[in-house]
């Protein structure tokens, strides 16, 4: 047997939040609403080193929580909450 799609858009989605600082991250782009914050402000609201917080932010792109705008030379980020509607139907 295997696992089904949404199955493994799930486990996709938990991996995004396996680790202590992307659920940081996370709580960081909760609070900051639906604008997001610029990739500036959210390495100083994290306090992690740029290649830390890229590295964080792919793996939490792998699993499609994250939005990525382009605003002039900014990347704004925030979250994608669709993957939140996993939770609304039966596996």
């Amino acid at each position: 047997m295997k696992p089904t799609a949404k199955q493994e858009s799930m486990a996709s989605f938990f991996n995004a939040l396996a680790h202590p600082r992307r659920q940081m991250i996370f709580q960081v782009l909760r609070d900051m609403g639906r604008e997001g914050i610029p990739y500036y402000r959210l390495q100083s609201r994290t306090g992690l080193t740029r290649a830390t917080l890229s590295f964080h932010l792919r793996k939490m792109a792998e699993g499609r929580i994250l939005n990525r705008k382009v605003k002039g030379k900014e990347s704004w980020y925030s979250l994608n909450l669709s993957p939140f509607a996993l939770f609304d139907a039966p596996i």
